[in-house]
């Protein structure tokens, strides 16, 4: 896997596994048995109506033919970014800035997908150019992911609630020092919370004061609390005035 490292709004780099090869596939494998029984299953129950009238071409293409073509960009804009291969698999799409892909990126994605590989509703194996862009690309993206800006990552973590921000102030009598920290959104402060941890688990002290010198500078605060225990501040204040009921 390759590692790709996408800036943040605190111009530090955040990294991520792009999926390899082989999970791609095992997804795609995933997806395709899931359209293949989806197939089977329509049809068979058409066929236990025995029409014989013109329309059933048209019906055909309406309830089968139609669905399938269309199964990844309906699956991967429901599913944000995943289908249930992909879930599976542990996989997600991702624009390469680290946020979900726009409705335009995910129908980019499928477009070049039936350039790509035309029968891949059907066919049991890809075509040779998908699977030659992902190996030759250093992020292992195919022709689709890289018009659209898009990346496969891997979502696989190992971690509890203590690795999210959420921190239980309920049943403290917490004092929160920084109002301020509210113009940072849920996204913003899981930035944070990672590179926290990334520092102390590290032992950086570069690294927390990078952080926290951006973190300052942004909301325009002044304090004389050392790097990491301003940045634990900044969390529990953010869930302090997330979850405290007034």
């Amino acid at each position: 896997m390759a590692d790709i490292k996408i800036p943040t709004s605190f111009n530090i780099d955040l990294e991520f596994e792009s999926a390899d090869i082989m999970k791609r596939f095992l997804a795609w494998l995933i997806d395709f048995a899931i359209r293949a029984g989806y197939i089977l299953v329509v049809y068979m129950a058409l066929l236990s109506f025995r029409p014989n009238w013109s329309g059933f071409d048209v019906l055909f293409f309406l309830l089968v033919l139609f669905p399938v073509v269309l199964y990844f960009p309906i699956m991967e804009i429901s599913m944000h970014g995943k289908t249930p291969g992909k879930r599976i698999t542990q996989l997600q799409v991702v624009s390469m800035m680290g946020n979900p892909p726009s409705v335009s990126q995910h129908l980019i994605r499928w477009i070049f997908r039936l350039v790509e590989s035309p029968l891949g509703a059907f066919a049991l194996v890809p075509v040779i150019v998908p699977t030659v862009a992902i190996v030759r690309t250093p992020y292992n993206q195919r022709l689709g992911d890289i018009v659209a800006g898009t990346i496969v990552i891997s979502t696989k973590r190992k971690g509890s609630i203590e690795d999210t921000i959420f921190r239980d102030m309920s049943n403290t009598d917490y004092q929160p020092q920084f109002p301020q920290i509210m113009k940072l959104s849920d996204r913003d402060m899981n930035k944070v919370k990672d590179l926290l941890d990334r520092a102390l688990k590290a032992n950086d002290e570069v690294l927390a004061s990078r952080v926290a010198h951006r973190v300052k500078e942004v909301l325009h605060i002044e304090t004389g609390l050392s790097d990491t225990h301003f940045l634990e501040t900044v969390l529990n204040d953010y869930n302090y005035y997330t979850t405290k009921e007034h």
